[in-house]
């Protein structure tokens, strides 16, 4: 029995069409049948998932970077962050001038103050983005922001007062304090750089390698029996966990150090391809 472990975005789900090639769905079917076990392995939590649950069948999740653990159908592990930490990270949003972004079972919460929004015109944009995608996948969570809800992990979004690369049009000339932010909160999470001012929070002791090795041992199986499938830098670790690696065509270079099998673009039918390669269909 294999273990093989998706990333979603740009790995299964094919960004331009929010969809799941149907040759992948078949490919994932068909090692199913040949009783191997395929997991998303995603940095959203299990309620942020929902418009992937269903697209495909799997066997489970590791939701929100390894806070949670779902095997058919039941929660096997799960981590959330305590009621202090949550408040303290709220607080932060106009203490270090940074959007938050919350991520937690029930799916994703922002509530930017109109005075961040008046610092930091930028955040207007990044805060539809985010609402308007995950509105339409269904990932909101509907309680109030101030209501009692629970959170595994958070993103933010920073200002270096210069526009973030967009030129001086869009230059707040009042950056985030990260340094700031960082001094608060390094020692409970793992800070993620996913680049142009965007951080993913992850709680320490917790992200995608840390969620296949948990999953392997529960399953009784070991890292030469994992295949992980990925393409940007939030999959380093799933790669470090794993004993076989494949990078979608379109990747982050910092994948290519594992020494990865090098598939083709989602929408080339990559995930197929890379399976039948490395038979596993």
């Amino acid at each position: 029995m294999k273990a093989l472990f998706f990333d979603v975005d740009g790995t299964l789900l094919d960004e331009k069409t929010r969809s799941i090639p149907e040759s992948a769905l078949t490919a994932i079917k068909q090692t199913r049948e040949l009783g191997n076990k395929v997991f998303i392995n995603s940095g959203r939590t299990i309620g942020m998932l929902k418009a992937v649950q269903k697209l495909v069948e799997v066997d489970g999740f590791l939701c929100g970077c390894g806070t949670e653990l779902i095997y058919e159908g039941a929660s096997v592990y799960y981590y959330k962050v305590s009621k202090d930490v949550k408040a303290r990270v709220i607080e932060a949003s106009d203490k270090y001038g940074i959007l938050v972004l919350l991520e937690g079972r029930a799916g994703w919460h922002s509530s930017p103050s109109e005075s961040l929004l008046k610092d930091h015109p930028s955040f207007k944009a990044h805060y539809d983005r985010f609402y308007n995608a995950l509105s339409g996948d269904d990932a909101l969570d509907p309680t109030p922001f101030d209501g009692d809800y629970e959170i595994s992990k958070f993103c933010i979004q920073t200002d270096d007062g210069q526009g973030n690369g967009k030129g001086p049009d869009f230059a707040s000339h009042k950056a985030s304090d990260m340094e700031g932010f960082r001094q608060e909160f390094a020692g409970l999470f793992h800070i993620i750089d996913r680049g142009k001012g965007f951080f993913e929070m992850v709680p320490k002791g917790h992200g995608k390698g840390n969620a296949v090795d948990r999953m392997l041992k529960y399953l009784g199986l070991t890292p030469e029996d994992a295949y992980s499938f990925g393409d940007s830098t939030n999959d380093i670790e799933m790669f470090k966990a794993c004993g076989n690696n494949i990078a979608m065509g379109v990747h982050a270079k910092e994948l290519e150090a594992f020494d990865p099998f090098i598939t083709k673009n989602v929408d080339e039918d990559g995930v197929a391809y890379a399976m039948k390669e490395l038979n596993l269909i």
